[in-house]
């Protein structure tokens, strides 16, 4: 299951620089037995367009006494860099602090990055000039790392339970306390100071929309138009988007009308959903899916099995509505998976949101007249219960 609110795309790897990049970050590491990094970014642009995040892999230049390499970082010279990553190109994300993050502000050059290497337990300390902003957030890490720390050794842990377990409780109360205390600090820190620019920063790697949506209309305006202005931006629309989907959700709560919708089939002809009422009694299954979604992907089989167990469309019919995908990468997936059903696409936010779609997959039963039976987000056993059960009593 994905969530909407700020999805971070997977990693793109392109190698060499745009034209209209410069220099903005020089970083030098002792004790690194590698000559080149891994770097990561992203821009609001990237953000905006769902692409992924740019990488590259840069060489760097040793020093004579060969103790450290220094690394050159060029990046677009007008755009927000949020959440730069550098990290050696042995790293597998495999434990914590191997990696150096940071963020530049539209404009910002002359960021040097001083780090040492610890070899045993590959880790990499360091510390950050060139701008105050950062500079004020790296001194406030020190607080919030060792929380972030624990939080992620107890994920991992947690990944390893069994759900049902009463050690899995245990874990995620620890892990709500320690998500809250970052938060907290956080949270926190926006209120005492609305003029920070840092506190923009904070306020980007919040998840809560309502919490964000409050701390954002008490910052000051020099704020929300400073430097993070471009992903404050993407971020209220991303926040708008929450709440439209929210409010459609309570619309079609309680039998509300399915939003009919016209959308391009495999074959190029449109399809309108209305078509399907009151045809025949049958139930209507709408899948809001994506070939990206590695859950939407693992339900397939499942799919298969009960569409074809329920006549192939004879007894309810679905709906696959592609989200996500260009083109190309749709077309492919259906015919890769086999996919029997109605196949539409979904360019955009709009029918999402109409649905009030906050995760991938989401499964909606409507009733024969178009009417709303019940929502399933994620890929849930009990929406193939429940599906059963309807056509069942309408036999």
């Amino acid at each position: 299951m994905k969530t909407r609110f700020l999805l971070l795309g997977l990693l793109l790897l392109t190698f060499g620089c745009r034209n209209n990049e410069k220099e903005r970050l020089t970083v030098r590491i002792e004790g690194l037995q590698e000559d080149s990094l891994i770097c990561a970014y992203m821009t609001p642009a990237t953000i905006r367009d769902r692409q992924p995040m740019v990488q590259r892999v840069i060489g760097g230049r040793k020093s004579d006494d060969g103790k450290s390499v220094e690394f050159s970082v060029t990046t677009p010279d007008d755009e927000q860099i949020y959440r730069l990553i550098l990290a050696p190109r042995s790293y597998r994300g495999d434990g914590p602090r191997q990696t150096v993050q940071l963020f530049l502000l539209p404009g910002e050059n002359g960021v040097r990055v001083e780090g040492k290497y610890e070899t045993e337990h590959q880790t990499i300390d360091y510390t950050l000039t060139g701008s105050p902003v950062q500079e004020e957030w790296l001194e406030r890490q020190k607080v919030i790392e060792p929380l972030e720390m624990q939080l992620g050794m107890l994920s991992m842990t947690a990944s390893f339970v069994q759900p049902e377990s009463g050690v899995a409780d245990s874990l995620q109360r620890q892990m709500q306390m320690l998500a809250d205390s970052v938060s907290n600090f956080k949270t926190g820190y926006i209120a005492e100071h609305p003029a920070a620019q840092l506190s923009a920063y904070y306020l980007t790697t919040i998840g809560d929309p309502y919490l964000v949506d409050s701390l954002y209309r008490g910052l000051d305006e020099s704020v929300k138009n400073g430097p993070f202005k471009a992903w404050l931006d993407l971020q209220n629309e991303e926040i708008a988007k929450v709440f439209a989907a929210e409010e459609a959700r309570t619309a079609m709560a309680g039998g509300g009308i399915a939003p009919d919708f016209t959308l391009p089939g495999l074959d190029g002809k449109d399809f309108t959903l209305s078509s399907l009422f009151n045809t025949e009694g049958r139930y209507i299954v709408l899948d809001f899916w994506g070939t990206w979604c590695s859950w939407c992907i693992k339900g397939i089989p499942e799919m298969k099995k009960t569409y074809a167990e329920l006549g192939n469309g004879r007894q309810a019919e679905f709906v696959g509505i592609d989200c996500g995908d260009t083109e190309e990468a749709w077309k492919k997936g259906v015919e890769t998976h086999g996919l029997p059903w109605i196949q539409v696409r979904a360019e955009g936010d709009d029918i999402p949101m109409r649905y009030g779609i906050e995760a991938f997959p989401t499964k909606i039963i409507l009733a024969p007249d178009g009417s709303t039976v019940r929502r399933f987000t994620g890929e849930d056993p009990a929406f193939y219960t429940c599906l059963d059960s309807l056509v069942r009593a309408a036999r």
